[in-house]
C-alpha cells in the first residue's frame, strides 16, 4: 500500500472510523458521509442561532411602552411586561424551546423543539395583535410596543419556518456491509 493511502487511512482512524485499512472508494464514501454530517450540523446551528436571536428581539419588545393613558392630568406609559404578563411567560417558554433546539443535535428531538417554538411564536403574535385593540371608550391608547412585537414575532415565525425546512434528518448511516455491497455492485458494472 502506498504511503499517501496509508496516511489517509490513519487520518480516517483518527476521525473515528475503524483502524483497518480502507480501499480508496470506501475511504471516499466515509469522508463524504462525515462531511455531510458536519454540514448538516453547521446548517442546523446557524438556523437555530437565527431563531434564538429573533426570539430575543421579540422579548425586547416587551420592554417597550404598550399602553398610554392619562390619569389625573398626567401621562402614563405602561410596559408590555406590566400590561401582558401572559405574553412574558409565553415568550420565556419560546426562548427555552429555542435554546433547547440549539443545544440538541439535528434530528427528531431538535425538530420537535423547533415546532414547539413555532407554535409559541404564533401564540405570541396573536397576543400582540390582540393588545393593539383597545376599548374605544377608555382613556387608554395602544403604544408602539404591540406593533413592534408583531413585527418581531413574525420574524421569529419566519426563522422557525426556515429552520424546520432546512433541518431535515440525516439518512441512516450506512453500515460496512451496505458499503461493501454498493462497492461490489459498482465494480461489477464497470
Amino acid at each position: 500500500m502506498s504511503e499517501p493511502t496509508r496516511r489517509a487511512g490513519w487520518a480516517l482512524a483518527a476521525e473515528g472510523t475503524p483502524e483497518r485499512e480502507l480501499a480508496p472508494d470506501e475511504e471516499l464514501a466515509r469522508r463524504l458521509d462525515l462531511a455531510e454530517q458536519a454540514l448538516g450540523t453547521r446548517q442546523h446551528r446557524w438556523f437555530a442561532r437565527a431563531t434564538l436571536l429573533a426570539a430575543l428581539a421579540t422579548g425586547i419588545t416587551l420592554l417597550l411602552p404598550w399602553t398610554f393613558s392619562r390619569r389625573l392630568g398626567e401621562s402614563v406609559w405602561q410596559l408590555g411586561v406590566e400590561v401582558q404578563p401572559s405574553l412574558l411567560l409565553t415568550w420565556l417558554a419560546g426562548l427555552i424551546a429555542s435554546i433547547l433546539a440549539l443545544t440538541l443535535r439535528p434530528g427528531h428531538a431538535a425538530q420537535a423543539c423547533t415546532a414547539i417554538t413555532g407554535v409559541i411564536a404564533l401564540i405570541h403574535v396573536a397576543g400582540s395583535w390582540q393588545a393593539t385593540a383597545q376599548d374605544s371608550l377608555s382613556d387608554t391608547w395602544p403604544g408602539p410596543g404591540p406593533a413592534f412585537a408583531i413585527v418581531a414575532g413574525l420574524s421569529w415565525i419566519l426563522c422557525v419556518s426556515a429552520q424546520l425546512i432546512a433541518d431535515h434528518p440525516h439518512p441512516s448511516t450506512p453500515t460496512d456491509e451496505s458499503l461493501q455491497t454498493a462497492i461490489s455492485r459498482l465494480r461489477h458494472t464497470r
